[in-house]
């Protein structure tokens, strides 16, 4: 079943219909995942079924049942598989540069990159707000892991002297990480994906502005 040029069948549930709408015919374990991204990106986890994700991608739910035994083996397999973009976008930066700065902006745009074009990331950040509900055991906390993340960086930035000395690092790191997210649920209400990387690059590089050394515009504690 492959992708056709002309049409695309409708689905009763909404969904584009057939396999060759997700531009493949579910036939492995990585296909089906991008298949059940499809729908886990767009809607509640709770509604996504391993049933309806059969049906939409016309296959026996034996199939998806081989490679994901139940909802939460595949939300999981989500989880994982943005968590590790997320990790890979943090080895290439500290790969190019030692510069923090430089490396926070290249992956506030790597993670631009992975959202406007992989929707498996997608699904797998909006799965990760709901976390708490669904998968405790993680523990997940999508705000705590960009805070420290964010905060690494600039602490080191900070210590090497690219930063105002009066910088306040946990204001400051608080504003970077709401206003990034509060970009992607933006982008997110509108469907406007492929303005993730030069949105959040450009939230980042406005706030940069009001910290560098080089400015004369600092946020000061107290």
């Amino acid at each position: 079943m492959s992708r056709s040029n002309n049409v695309l069948g409708e689905h009763s549930d909404g969904y584009p219909g057939g396999a060759g709408a997700f531009g493949h015919d579910a036939s492995s374990s990585g296909a089906a995942l991008q298949a059940a991204a499809e729908m886990l990106a767009a809607e509640p986890y709770i509604t996504v079924t391993l049933e309806r994700i059969a049906s939409i991608v016309q296959v026996p739910i034996e199939n998806i049942e081989k490679w994901f035994p139940t909802m939460h083996a595949l939300g999981a397999a989500v989880l994982d598989y943005e968590r590790e973009c997320m990790r890979r976008n943090q080895r290439e930066a500290a790969r190019r540069t030692s510069n923090p700065i430089e490396r926070l902006l290249f992956v506030f745009r790597s993670i631009g990159d992975d959202l406007a074009n992989d929707v498996v990331v997608r699904a797998g950040v909006r799965l990760a707000g709901e976390s708490r509900q669904h998968f405790p055991e993680r523990r997940l906390d999508p705000f705590a892991v960009w805070r420290d993340f964010v905060f690494r960086q600039l602490d080191e930035a900070k210590n090497k002297g690219l930063l105002h000395d009066r910088v306040n690092l946990d204001e400051t790191v608080w504003l970077i990480v709401a206003a990034g997210m509060g970009t992607k649920d933006l982008l997110a209400s509108r469907n406007a994906w492929t303005e993730a990387p030069a949105r959040l690059e450009a939230t980042l590089n406005t706030i940069l502005m009001l910290v560098r050394s080089e400015t004369s515009v600092d946020l000061r504690d107290g």
